[in-house]
């Protein structure tokens, strides 16, 4: 047996290649180790000294996903996005399995508002990795970007699972849950975030909110006083524990409460607005009709604010002076029903029974279910003698449960009833 001796030009062609391999292999290493140093200077949040790195390692190795990666990391940081993109999507081509390559254009999706892509992007994050809270988490946003309320309120919920601590999450699932009007899933997560986080002034001041929207005015109530417990300067919930105390009828500390809004200037003319209305129901009719001056100055097409001064004049008794309000109320929001009833019974105390009649008929064709509309028509009517008018009108109020309509029934429509 005989053994082939290797030409001198074969073995040089072979050990040349063996120095190429090894040559090669150490730039790998060198481009790795490059890229473990930008990303602990990533970490670090030196974004431009971390760049520069990542940039190093790309040169020593130019397929290396992870310096590739690296760059696009860091230049969503530094918000040079479209770069950011193309140093991604280069990461991509070489390795399509890295999720992170995915996460980040994602988020860059996001900050590009290509809401669509976003989805795509963070639904393959989640595929290579099912574990990926924080892709869950933005893929909410992007669902909620695109008004998937219910996907993102899904989404949110399974960061939350994976990711007890994520308030972000907690606060998102409660925007996309008020947004579809489920305010209790919103409390209850607000519960959930309150119990990471006691004293979060804002979680307190929101849940309270919400509370408020669903009518529990006790537990409103404890949530603002808390939040203004840890924040008494916070003006907003001042404001809103003003409003739950007006619900509650506790009109003297509701006002205190506005009043502390207007002096800062908070919410004008709505404090004013509500104000005016806690002293109305207080019967300091001078102080509220003085609040509603000041509305129907800063807001000229506040109809409800003319509704309210009228509503002050007659209680005064001076129907006279109340009509030119109702008449400005009427032309601002001519479908206004408390408005022309309420005209009407001005014109009916001024014994201007005929005007009257037009306003109660208009309150009516308005609201059809408007007992106390039926039944000052019909007092009007009897006035005017039209007595069968006047019956059919006192009918319907009964029929709507206006007890009062029975007396006048049993006055002048007892011959009405014995013919029918």
């Amino acid at each position: 047996m005989t053994r082939k001796i290797l030409s001198v030009s074969t073995i040089v062609l072979v050990m040349l290649a063996i120095a190429a391999i090894v040559v090669w292999s150490s730039r790998k290493t060198i481009s790795r180790n490059l890229a473990t140093r930008g990303i602990s200077l990533l970490q670090e949040k030196k974004y431009s000294e971390s760049f520069d790195l990542f940039k190093k390692a790309y040169k020593w190795y130019g397929k290396s996903s992870k310096a590739l990666l690296g760059m696009g990391q860091t230049a969503y940081y530094l918000a040079q996005y479209e770069q950011a993109i193309d140093h991604i999507n280069q990461s991509i081509q070489i390795d399509s399995l890295v999720a992170d390559a995915y996460f980040y254009r994602g988020l860059l999706d996001l900050k590009l508002e290509d809401e669509p892509q976003a989805v795509i992007d963070f639904s393959k994050v989640i595929t290579l990795d099912s574990l990926y809270a924080q892709a869950y988490y933005h893929r909410g946003v992007a669902k909620a970007g695109l008004s998937d309320f219910k996907g993102s309120v899904e989404d949110y919920r399974k960061a939350m699972s994976m990711d007890s601590e994520n308030i972000e999450a907690y606060l998102k699932s409660v925007e996309a849950r008020s947004a579809l009007e489920d305010f209790k899933g919103a409390i209850g997560d607000y519960d959930k975030l309150l119990s990471i986080d006691l004293n979060n002034e804002e979680a307190l001041s929101n849940r309270g909110y919400l509370k408020l929207n669903i009518n529990d005015l006790d537990g409103a109530l404890a949530d603002f006083n808390k939040a203004l417990t840890i924040n008494p300067k916070n003006i907003d919930v001042v404001f809103n524990r003003g409003s739950v105390l007006a619900k509650k009828g506790e009109f003297q500390s509701a006002v205190k409460d506005f009043s502390q809004s207007i002096e800062q200037k908070h919410k004008l003319p709505r404090a004013l607005y509500n104000r005016a209305l806690a002293y109305l129901n207080l019967q300091r009719l001078n102080e509220s009709m003085r609040d509603l001056g000041e509305v129907v100055n800063l807001e000229p097409e506040n109809a409800d604010g003319f509704l309210t001064m009228g509503v002050i004049s007659s209680m005064k008794k001076d129907f006279k002076n109340s009509i030119p309000y109702y008449d400005r109320a009427i032309a601002l929001k001519p479908d206004m029903a408390q408005a022309y009833f309420n005209r009407g019974v001005s014109k009916g105390n001024l014994n201007r029974h005929a005007e009257a009649l037009p306003d109660y008929g208009k309150a009516i064709e308005l609201n059809n279910n408007f007992p106390e509309a039926y039944y000052s028509r019909a007092v009007s009517e009897i006035n005017l003698q039209q007595t069968d008018a006047a019956c059919k009108d006192l009918n319907k109020a009964k029929d709507l449960g206006f007890k009062a309509a029975e007396e006048l029934i049993s006055i002048h429509c007892a011959q009405t009833s014995a013919a029918n």
